[in-house]
């Protein structure tokens, strides 16, 4: 590889990572795939190329080996779980409580996208920040900065209770104020390919863009093994709030580890090196106390969510419009159960067909289930089920067998 052929390539990887995988992500999303099909398997297969570019072009050869891959792909598998149980959470308390109806549901798919994203990059890095001044948010975050390499696996490296206090909170915005589960899906999937970029060993070049993102550039400095040098470079994918909050910093080009120093955790050498015992190691009388705070939050937030739900078998009947199909159905009661039929649609011949038929109404769910669903666009009827986020938005998700690989498409009560 020439000098000119390699400086080409370190310019254009990240552009050209970010843009495809964003593009991947929409697509699948907007093809109608099953929002876990569409992102998943791209983020293991961008995780794929990334571990390939590492050994191509690495930036630190020491890095490329070490004792940690099992611990931290352990890491990896359980905190993206826990983002796909916050997920289907999401779903699960759209359907006992009603929010706002405050989100642009009707921008372009990849713009709703970009929305949520900000949002919750926000919350990531304004925890991540704080995670820096407490000492019992510290130690839960510790465990990120125990690694002493660098490399694209270890950016899920962070405590369970912590990765759920960084992520909970924007993620709950964006459902108070209506963001769609498919949105905040692809959102979350593109900040996990970025945060591949932001830790890789990959010795790549942002140039311009790295006042804009935050690149491995930028996010080594951070992870310095001297606390007090570590106090920069929060953000998880925009650069701007550690702009606002005047926690930015970029010295010289890195061109090799000598620039950066150390990474890691200098004030604690012996820091545990399982994931059980660096589960335990936060632990104190006064972060119990906090678990158990969170705790008997989350029982109350469960009680008076069913409390409060009002929602009636009849709440569906009427006209909805999807905005998708560019079509409106009619859902109407007959005997005990529930059909859909289209009464407007662009193509005048499938107007009058049943597209829905067989649901019931699920009280202790609060959902109308064990239906059939064919839309105009398949080729095959396959089983359904009905939920409404709130009086007048509509989810209808059509499945083959399991539940969790189904497809949703939103309708919203037409007048």
């Amino acid at each position: 590889m020439t000098a000119t052929t390699k400086t080409a390539f370190q310019y254009s990887i990240y552009p050209l990572y970010m843009l495809s995988a964003w593009l991947l992500i929409l697509w699948g999303m907007e093809s109608g795939l099953n929002q876990y099909l569409a992102t998943i398997p791209v983020i293991f297969f961008y995780g794929l190329i990334i571990l390939l570019l590492e050994k191509v072009l690495p930036f630190e050869k020491d890095w490329l080996n070490g004792n940690d891959w099992n611990l931290d792909l352990t890491y990896y598998i359980i905190n993206y779980t826990i983002k796909t149980i916050a997920q289907i959470g999401f779903v699960w308390l759209a359907t006992y409580l009603h929010f706002f109806n405050w989100f642009p549901v009707n921008l372009p798919f990849g713009v709703q996208v970009i929305i949520a994203l900000i949002i919750i990059d926000f919350f990531l890095f304004f925890v991540h920040w704080q995670s820096h001044k407490y000492e019992w948010l510290w130690k839960l975050h510790a465990i990120h900065h125990s690694s002493e390499r660098l490399y694209f696996l270890n950016g899920e490296k962070r405590h369970a209770l912590h990765q759920i206090l960084e992520g909970l909170p924007g993620i709950l915005i964006c459902m108070i104020i209506g963001s769609p589960q498919q949105v905040v899906v692809a959102a979350l999937a593109l900040l996990a390919i970025n945060m591949m970029m932001q830790h890789t060993n990959l010795d790549y070049k942002a140039g311009v863009l790295k006042k804009f993102f935050c690149v491995a550039e930028l996010h080594r400095w951070h992870h310095r093994a001297d606390y007090k040098d570590a106090q920069v470079n929060f953000g998880a994918w925009l650069t701007i709030w550690d702009r606002i909050f005047k926690t930015n910093y970029d010295s010289k080009e890195i061109m090799s580890r000598d620039d950066i120093g150390e990474i890691g955790i200098k004030e604690e050498p012996n820091f545990p090196k399982t994931y059980i015992k660096q589960a335990q190691y936060p632990f104190s009388t006064k972060l119990q106390k906090t678990a158990k705070l969170i705790g008997v939050i989350m029982l109350f937030v469960n009680f008076t969510s069913k409390a409060f739900s009002q929602t009636s078998a009849d709440d569906i009947i009427g006209k909805w419009t999807s905005t998708k199909s560019s079509m409106t159905v009619l859902v109407f009661k007959k005997d005990k159960t529930y059909s859909a039929k289209i009464i407007n649609a662009t193509d005048k011949n499938q107007i009058g067909k049943i597209i829905i038929w067989g649901l019931e109404f699920d009280k202790s769910d609060i959902e109308w289930n064990n239906g059939e669903v064919k839309l105009p666009n398949m080729a095959h009827s396959a089983s359904c089920y009905v939920k409404m986020k709130d009086i007048n938005t509509l989810e209808i998700t059509g499945y083959h067998g399991i539940t969790l690989f189904g497809t949703t498409e939103t309708y919203y009560r037409a007048k």
